[in-house]
């Protein structure tokens, strides 16, 4: 599916914008993906941007996407958003209890034999918790399920609780968890200090940062995400000055 017909079908919907959704979209027409790991969905719009990606690619491939239960009350949900687009196809919706790591679990398990697990996903999105409990473990989980050379991104590395609930009253013991951009100290702390991981790059001018890694870095690869980036139109540049100028206007600068 061409993407301005993706980005239609989508606009005005939480939480992807079609800027964000460009670069994903180019990402995946770009690697050809065959088996994609989305971790927090929400309303579909990332998902619905990777399964028109991968229609366009003609080649296949599937997105398996988890979330909570709650996810399916949204307005519009996932199955919607998919159904519109004509995309229901390329995606497994996965609803879980409590927390996604649980469901990395069972599909860690059907893919062990004989004591080793084997990879199967080679592009993993990760865009639900945004804490450091669950996603540091996600990410070790992920780690077990990631071919070699597939890619893992993050989104809203700069994301902080107190930044959406200024008006929850913490405890001197809270503040600290509740203002930390707990997905940075993932990024940093465990991604780019993992041996395995190469091809690095964190910027700021996606939602509230992203993250980018890929397992067993390859240097033809070394300026793939260079290239995606470079062909987004004025407007994406536009809109990173405007984020950065909102930035220093909150904090005096």
């Amino acid at each position: 599916m061409h993407f301005d017909k993706i980005a239609a079908l989508t606009r005005g919907v939480p939480h992807m914008t079609s800027l964000e959704g460009r670069v994903m979209y180019d990402f995946i027409t770009t690697t050809g993906p065959q088996s994609v790991l989305e971790l927090g969905f929400s309303h579909g719009v990332s998902t619905s941007y990777m399964a028109a990606a991968l229609e366009q690619n003609g080649l296949g491939g599937h997105v398996t996407s988890i979330d909570l239960k709650t996810a399916r009350a949204n307005e519009p949900n996932i199955e919607t958003l998919l159904t519109r687009a004509g995309l229901t196809g390329f995606v497994t919706a996965v609803y879980a209890h409590s927390t996604y790591v649980w469901e990395l679990m069972r599909i860690i398990e059907r893919q062990t034999s004989d004591g080793v697990c084997e990879p199967c996903f080679d592009f993993c999105f990760i865009d639900g918790a945004h804490s450091w409990a669950v996603d540091g473990f996600a990410f070790f989980l992920v780690d077990k399920l990631l071919q070699s050379g597939g890619w893992l991104l993050f989104d809203d590395l700069c994301w902080t609780v107190a930044e959406y609930h200024a008006e929850w009253d913490l405890a001197d013991d809270e503040r600290e968890m509740y203002e930390t951009a707990q997905m940075t100290k993932v990024f940093d702390l465990l991604v780019r200090q993992h041996d395995d991981y190469g091809n690095i790059r964190a910027d700021d001018r996606w939602g509230g940062g992203w993250g980018w890694a890929q397992k067993d870095a390859r240097e033809a690869d070394a300026g793939l995400l260079e290239g995606i980036y470079a062909a987004q139109p004025l407007r994406s540049h536009l809109h990173v000055l405007g984020r950065r100028f909102k930035r220093s206007l909150r904090s005096g600068s």
